[in-house]
Order: C-alpha cells, then structure tokens, then sequence
C-alpha cells in the first residue's frame, strides 16, 4: 500500500476510537461520580520502505497509546437522600466483586436483601476491615460521618473504606462507575465524606459535543484525500497502461 493511504488509513482508525470515546463521555454526563476520558497520543516511526528513493526515510505517524481519565472533581450537588455521599477529595469506596475488590466514586448507596450496604450496581461495599457492612433492621436511620463512620438508631454499625491511588488517571474503567487497577491502593489521606450529596460527572457536554463536530470533520476530510490519492493514482496506472499500448 502506496505511503499516504497507509497513514490516511491510520489516522482514519485512532479518529474512530477517539470518536467512540467521546461518545462515551457523552453518555455518561448524567452518571455521578463519572470522570470523562481522554486518548493519548504518541508518535509512531516506521520504515517508510525497502525500496525507492526514499528508502532510508521513516514515517511519523500518531497512533493512540492508551485512554486516560481526567481525574478533576464534578460539582457536588445536594440530594437529601440518607444513603446518598460525595467524596470530596481524590479517594475511592471499595466494594466486592467475583473478580476482587473494585473502586467507584459513585456514592449512590442502598441495602440490600442480605441487609448489605451495596452501590448502585448491588455490590456490597466494603468496611475498614475489608468486610460487608450489614445495617441492622432496626437501626436503617443511618448516620454518615465526614470520616466515612456509619452509624444508625443503636450505635455505630462500621466505617467504610477509603482508598487512594498514586496515579488515578490510570485507573481502568469497567463499567457501571466501577474502575480496576493494577497498583496496589493505599489509605486516602484528606479524603472527607459528604452525606447527602453526590459528585455529578464532570463531563462538560458542550465542550465533547465540539469536539465530535471536530473528529467528524476531520475524518471526512481525510476520506476526501483518500478518495482523491485513489483516483490519482488510477489514473496515473490507466495512461500508463495507454501509453504501452502505443
């Protein structure tokens, strides 16, 4: 494949996936706690050809090197729901999944059958002492102080886990507010909880509107060179081919 169909081809697919990541983000505008995501990008050498007199040249290309998160805080918006709380600080609540713990910032909570504290996905959310905390029936009335101690109508019933990362932006997104990760989380330092209240998404709309308007255009822009290097080079191969017949 001729050199600039080859790197319109590739600019064409990291304009694709940076298009379904900000669509993405788009979607979860709505959904508290969402950080919105963002495609690094790197230069990529390669060998622009064996052959021709440019055969020692390199192409530089840009490829996507991984998607990140931009961990800035949403607005904090008042709910008055018991069993709702916002993280203020870059901290994360642990909760328990069949593939171990998993990390969310989404603090909208509920009990469930088993009388389990348990996110909006269901998943029990874990303690201090990395276990379930299980509200008794009789004391539902529940208190969530700024340390993350919960309390209800008897007595302090746990206090839940808070943990930090030393890069959060690469924390990986599963789904469902849930993130994964592969260093090993330590205690959150200055990390307070806000009963009451969620942390919005911090997706700007406006802002990833623009700019899908922009990849769009782009990519369009780059079908119509490829499209135009195409019929160049056909008609280039068919006078070619007329001449020989001469």
């Amino acid at each position: 494949m001729e050199n600039p169909l080859y790197i319109g081809l590739s600019r064409q697919v990291t304009l694709r996936r940076q298009l379904s990541v900000v669509a993405n983000n788009i979607a979860n505008a709505d959904t508290p706690g969402y950080k919105a995501q963002r495609m690094q990008f790197v230069q990529h050498l390669t060998d622009a050809g064996s052959t021709g007199p440019g055969r020692d040249a390199e192409i530089a290309m840009v490829i996507d090197r991984a998607v990140i998160r931009d961990t800035r805080p949403g607005r904090m918006e008042s709910t008055g729901d018991p069993f709702d709380v916002a993280i203020l600080g870059s901290g994360y609540l642990v909760v328990e999944t069949e593939s171990g713990p998993r990390y969310t910032r989404g603090g909208h909570l509920a009990i469930d059958g088993e009388s389990r504290l348990v996110d909006s996905n269901g998943l029990p959310v874990l303690g201090a002492d990395d276990r379930a905390i299980t509200v008794p029936d009789s004391g539902r009335n529940l208190a969530i102080a700024a340390d993350g101690s919960v309390s209800g109508d008897l007595g302090p019933i746990g206090r839940l886990k808070l943990v930090a990362f030393d890069n959060e932006a690469e924390l990986k997104p599963l789904g469902g507010g849930l993130l994964a990760s592969d260093q090993a989380p330590r205690e959150a330092e200055g990390v307070t909880l806000a009963q009451g209240m969620l942390e919005s998404s911090n997706v700007q709309p406006i802002l990833e509107m623009t700019r899908m308007i922009e990849i769009s255009r782009r990519y369009q822009s780059i079908q119509r060179l490829l499209q135009d290097e195409h019929n160049r080079q056909r008609d280039s191969i068919g006078r070619l081919a007329g001449t020989s017949q001469r």
